[in-house]
């Protein structure tokens, strides 16, 4: 088994609007049942991690840009809920 990085795009299509999406979703999943906006970052994320790990291994291969549309979806759901706090 052999680690593959696919050759990828920041182009804004279908795969990386998934990607943000659901990590933007993630964060508020584990924040309804944990109540912790650190961890509820940190398991989002992880999640985004563990699936493109999953797909370097397995499938097409591991894409930082996917990565980074994971990351971006954490960072907006997390920050749009810490300013709705703060008001």
């Amino acid at each position: 088994m052999r680690f593959k990085i696919k050759e990828d795009t920041y182009e804004f299509k279908t795969d990386k609007k998934a990607h943000l999406g659901i990590s933007f979703g993630l964060f508020y999943f584990f924040l309804t049942y944990i109540h912790s906006i650190p961890l509820s970052i940190i398991l989002s994320l992880l999640v985004g991690l563990s699936f493109e790990t999953y797909q370097g291994i397995f499938t097409t291969g591991y894409s930082h840009h996917d990565m980074l549309y994971n990351i971006l979806g954490v960072v907006l759901s997390s920050s749009m809920y810490m300013l709705y706090l703060s008001i």
